[in-house]
């Protein structure tokens, strides 16, 4: 149970009951949980920038890249159930380094505009000319992490190759440059960066509202699982409705429901600050 020290953890409090209580009613109803909020998809597994805070930092992961098959097939899964959500197109992997980005881009909205396309990047590769493009083709929305650092003395410094960018869309809502520090403290992404469980954390939603698939078509737990440790089915073989009502999956999720945290789950230290349903 998180400290009620004050006003905002006991609203913290009473929306984590308060989730909780949707989500029980919800499966005795219905006998699965809701339908994910959001898709997460990642098409590749590196990232060109070495930040010391970042699970990149402290686990060597594999290249792999996901084939064209299994992009569209979760592309024309949702289509076929309609789903209108947000689709990120990375995990934890940097999304211009893929270079289908933009063909990936144009299938999925030809699809279905109704699809809320979005990535986050680092920014490293990114000019105006680019981002130009990104919007004119479906892009909807480009979070830019503009890590550096030099912050205690230039809080307010752009990378070289961002302030055009901020200047041609300064008043548009479909792009936001974070100015971010390299000396960060992250969650552990599931163990994955070194440190130690506060067993009081709370209630996390993150199994219950994300849908995040891994370059060979796994649907894991969450975008914690950083090394894809968790499997609860495979896109190529199965809907994604089935990978996520997996009864494996339901498992940490009704562990969840009660106060507890199973496998990859014991490990994190995430998701308690959040509530969205």
């Amino acid at each position: 149970m998180i400290k009620q020290t004050g006003n905002k953890n006991i609203r913290k409090v009473e929306a984590h009951e308060n989730d909780k209580s949707f989500l029980r009613e919800y499966f005795d109803a219905h006998q699965h949980f809701p339908l994910f909020q959001q898709v997460l998809i990642e098409t590749r597994t590196d990232c060109n920038n070495h930040c010391p805070f970042c699970p990149h930092h402290f686990n060597k992961k594999q290249l792999g890249v996901m084939s064209w098959g299994c992009f569209v097939r979760i592309i024309d899964d949702l289509v076929s159930i309609g789903y209108n959500g947000r689709v990120a197109l990375m995990v934890s992997n940097e999304p211009l380094l893929e270079s289908r980005l933009c063909d990936m881009i144009k299938y999925a909205k030809q699809k279905s505009p109704r699809l809320f396309l979005d990535i986050t990047t680092n920014g490293r590769l990114l000019t105006l000319e680019m981002v130009d493009n990104l919007f004119a083709i479906g892009l909807d929305n480009i979070n830019i992490n503009d890590y550096r650092g030099d912050r205690d003395d230039f809080p307010d410094k752009l990378s070289a190759n961002l302030p055009e960018i901020a200047a041609a869309y300064s008043n548009n809502p479909k792009i936001t440059i974070q100015k971010r520090r390299l000396d960060e403290s992250w969650p552990n992404y599931g163990g994955n960066i070194p440190q130690s469980i506060d067993e009081s954390l709370g209630f996390c939603n993150f199994p219950f509202r994300k849908l995040v698939i891994s370059y060979d078509g796994n649907v894991v737990v969450c975008c914690d699982d950083f090394m894809n440790q968790t499997s609860f089915g495979n896109v190529m073989n199965q809907t994604l409705v089935e990978c996520w009502n997996d009864e494996k999956f339901n498992k940490y999720r009704r562990a969840l429901l009660e106060d507890k945290r199973i496998g990859l789950c014991a490990q994190c230290n995430d998701g308690q600050n959040y509530s969205v349903f």
